[in-house]
């Protein structure tokens, strides 16, 4: 086995650092005149110029070619060239509405110099990077959504949100930022947000939206705001139905200018005995959880059902009406007297979900349309 000889290692290892230094610092005249923020420099040596829309530019090559030649590839795939000189100084012209750049995020530029026409003497080359950026006009993308409307949908349907418009192709120098009822979402910051992934608020309104920058708006020391998407979620009652609530919706509906009909239904005994099980009909007296309609804490769901009643005896004569919304039948008449055991008829009108725009699934009406149920039930005592 032969002995390593460290010192032929070493003298070896610095002319391969040697090599690369000089190989970086022959092309340091690519970015010698940019300002530190226009262009970077990665782990491996790979040179990037940033411009943003609308430039017009020039990179004079140094002195000393006899002619040189600048390369790359447009979006297409196509090969442009570009051997610009005065006297013997050579350029590349950078527009972005020259037909080989316009409508690029990035470009690849080899740069070939020669010193000498001696087929022998090798050519300088540099190869850099040129990335293009625009003022962005950021806004949320959410396929098969109007995003200029408020959003409805069921908690188990959440979707995930696309950040548009970023004046860029999304990289390391675009940055992103999502946020949430004016919170920062901390760690959204990719080009999807997932609504699964955040703290949002159930059956309520949620305002989304996200914040970009990129070398634009860094020259202007400021960052883009997209408009507000407002997505309200509803937790998963019925399958998200909004609203079913039983007994008074119906299976048959028949829709008639906007007023729907359930057909007729026998309820199960009615006991307004003081005995505290089934005294009111349809349900207990002050029955208000989740009856507000405002706050943060209350909001609609199926049992926000706005009604009144009116009651009937067995000749169809009325006995006793609702003196205000929700208000449950006690098993008297207008005069406070007792009724007694027997069959009654009822008339139910009532509104679903009042504020809730669209159409119920299950009424096939509108959500705030005002609905007429009827039926009969059971006094018992």
């Amino acid at each position: 086995m032969k002995k390593i000889n460290w010192y032929q290692f070493l003298i070896h290892i610095i002319l391969i650092c040697f090599t690369t230094q000089t190989a970086q610092s022959q092309c340091d005249w690519i970015y010698a005149d940019v300002n530190t923020d226009g262009y970077s420099i990665d782990n491996n040596g790979q040179i990037t110029l940033f411009y943003c829309e609308n430039i017009v530019d020039t990179i004079w090559a140094p002195n000393g070619y006899i002619d040189a030649v600048w390369e790359y590839e447009t979006n297409t795939g196509e090969e442009c060239q570009d051997w610009d000189w005065i006297g013997n100084n050579f350029f590349l012209s950078i527009d972005s509405n020259d037909p080989c750049l316009e409508g690029l995020n990035e470009v690849s530029v080899t740069f070939t110099g020669y010193t000498s026409d001696n087929e022998n003497t090798s050519p300088d080359i540099c190869v850099f990077n040129i990335e293009f950026y625009n003022t962005p006009n950021p806004n949320i993308n959410l396929e098969g959504y109007n995003t200029d409307e408020q959003i409805i949908i069921c908690e188990q349907n959440l979707v995930t949100l696309t950040a548009n418009g970023l004046g860029a192709a999304f990289g390391q120098n675009t940055i992103i930022q999502w946020y949430l009822n004016g919170d920062t979402i901390t760690g959204q910051n990719d080009i999807s947000l997932d609504i699964s992934s955040t703290n949002y608020d159930i059956n309520s309104a949620n305002v989304f939206y996200f914040t970009v920058s990129n070398y634009c708006t860094t020259l202007n020391n400021l960052e883009e705001e997209s408009d507000w998407l407002t997505i309200t979620i509803y937790e998963g009652y019925d399958e998200c139905e909004p609203c079913r609530w039983e007994p008074f919706t119906q299976s048959e509906w028949i829709e008639n200018d906007g007023i729907g009909t359930t057909s007729d239904q026998q309820f199960p005994s009615f006991t307004p005995n003081d005995d505290g099980q089934n005294d009111y009909f349809p349900e207990n007296p002050f029955n208000e959880e989740n009856r507000s309609f405002e706050g943060v804490e209350n909001h609609p769901t199926c049992k926000a059902t706005i009604y009144q009643l009116t009651i009937y005896n067995r000749i169809g004569r009325e006995i006793w009406k609702s003196k205000k919304d929700n208000d449950p039948w006690d098993g008297k008449n207008e005069n406070g007297k007792e009724c007694k055991e027997g069959t009654y008829y009822y008339k139910m009108e009532y509104v679903l979900h009042p504020i809730l725009e669209g159409t119920n699934t299950t009424t096939n009406l509108p959500h705030s349309a005002t609905i007429i149920s009827t039926g009969s039930l059971y006094l018992g005592r």
